[in-house]
């Protein structure tokens, strides 16, 4: 299975719909990618592929220019948004240092993030070294099975919605800024499920970029257009606050294997719905929602799992 950074969860959902049409009563999906022996252009003209080429082919700084990009369109009909994308890197890397399964476990803290500094550079626009995910290597795992054998094993997590919504390749030709093809996904898999964001123990989600987690508050309907920084800077999505996101540290902290992340963020999330989540735990979760993405919001999936034994 290829969908560029969200292939992990195109895998879950082939070995979903294997399962729903009697082919397999059991799926094992394995996502795994090892990027950091490759050279740092090649990385970037490879990552580059899962963007439009005709407009994107030539962008400076790789994915991150394309990201760039957004930023600083959104920082143009918003505002200057820097202060809210530090507090999001603070927060991942400040909740990956208990992920035990982390690339990067270290608290930076909100004023090293927020500063321009020698280990701290401007890469793409308004977008710093800390707001931008790592190259990674990694792997994850996870077994899908039907209700009934599901049901006789020890732990078993159900999955509420798993929905996926496809939008345009060429970023000409929608309004980056409201990630369209995510808001649908969200609205889907809630609709599935029969629950709101509010039933939400926590959320794990693609922070590619600090810019695309900003942004994707808003898709979700946690916040109206161009107020998501406001959730960023008073808590909200902190791991303590009304909805916690990227308890795990997300992609900036956790990693972005790119086969690897939609599995782990499936993984994780699992882990966190039976109570062996660590140090990451969520206190009480009973709910949990993800959102991984491929390219700029063009293949999108939402997952909402919850335990049932």
């Amino acid at each position: 299975v290829e969908n560029a950074c969200a292939t992990g969860s195109a895998a879950v959902r082939q070995g979903i719909r294997a399962i729903d049409a009697n082919a397999a009563r059991i799926v094992l999906v394995v996502g795994a990618e090892q990027m950091t022996t490759t050279p740092g252009p090649e990385i970037g003209k490879n990552l580059l592929k899962a963007s439009y080429l005709p407009e994107d082919g030539e962008t400076p700084a790789g994915f991150a220019g394309v990201f760039g990009k957004i930023a600083q369109a959104y920082f143009q009909r918003y505002g200057n948004q820097s202060d809210a994308l530090a507090m999001i890197a603070a927060k991942n890397h400040k909740n990956g240092v208990d992920n035990p399964y982390a690339q990067m476990r270290k608290d930076f803290g909100y004023e090293f993030c927020r500063q321009e500094s020698e280990k701290n550079p401007f890469v793409a626009g308004p977008l710093k070294r800390t707001d931008c995910s790592l190259v990674s290597d990694g792997a994850a795992a996870l077994i899908l099975a039907d209700t009934a054998t599901a049901l006789k094993m020890r732990r078993a997590v159900a999955f509420r919605a798993n929905e996926h919504v496809q939008d345009f390749l060429p970023m000409s030709k929608r309004d980056i800024l409201t990630f369209e093809g995510c808001e649908q996904a969200w609205n889907r898999a809630l609709k599935s499920a029969g629950v709101t964001l509010d039933d939400l123990s926590f959320v794990e989600t693609h922070d590619c970029f600090t810019i695309a987690e900003l942004i994707e508050y808003e898709a979700m309907g946690l916040a109206k257009p161009g107020e998501g920084a406001k959730l960023a800077l008073d808590g909200t999505t902190a791991k303590d606050g009304r909805l916690p996101v990227n308890p795990s540290g997300g992609l900036k902290a956790k990693g972005h294997p790119i086969g690897a992340t939609g599995v782990s963020m499936h993984v994780l999330t699992a882990m966190q719905l039976v109570g062996e989540a660590g140090g990451i735990q969520v206190p009480g979760a009973k709910l949990g929602g993800i959102f991984n993405m491929g390219g700029a919001t063009v293949a999108n999936y939402v997952s909402i799992l919850d335990r049932i034994r």
